[in-house]
């Protein structure tokens, strides 16, 4: 990271105007030269749509991903390397929570099995 590019990163944006605010900056780096879109599109995974913007820093070489807020998804923009490691941490709860919500449904499941056999 240097002056040119940012010297934070975003695990979320709290509000629609902070996204707002951090993309007008982000704009006028891009305007300047001083950071460029690599690409950009929308990306599906485990049936969600996620649209992302990849950047670069022209100066430092820093590459940076942007997820864009939509409803409850706060989005982010992150380091490749952090948001590589993000995504995986976003993962690991997703399957610990599935994982938990079958368990409670088996033992729904057990419970009403066993109370109309005894």
């Amino acid at each position: 990271m240097c002056e040119d590019c940012f010297d934070t990163e975003y695990y979320g944006f709290p509000s629609q105007l902070e996204f707002e605010k951090f993309e007008e900056l982000l704009d006028l780096k891009c305007r300047n030269k001083k950071i460029e879109i690599l690409k950009s599109g929308a990306e599906h995974e485990g049936g969600l749509m996620d649209f992302k913007i990849y950047h670069k820093c022209n100066t430092c070489d820093q590459k940076y991903e942007m997820s864009v807020p939509d409803n409850a998804w706060r989005g982010y923009f992150l380091t490749e390397q952090n948001a590589v490691e993000y995504h995986n941490k976003i993962k690991a709860s997703d399957k610990k929570k599935t994982f938990g919500c079958l368990l409670i449904l088996f033992m729904i499941i057990a419970i009403v099995i066993y109370s109309y056999v005894k």
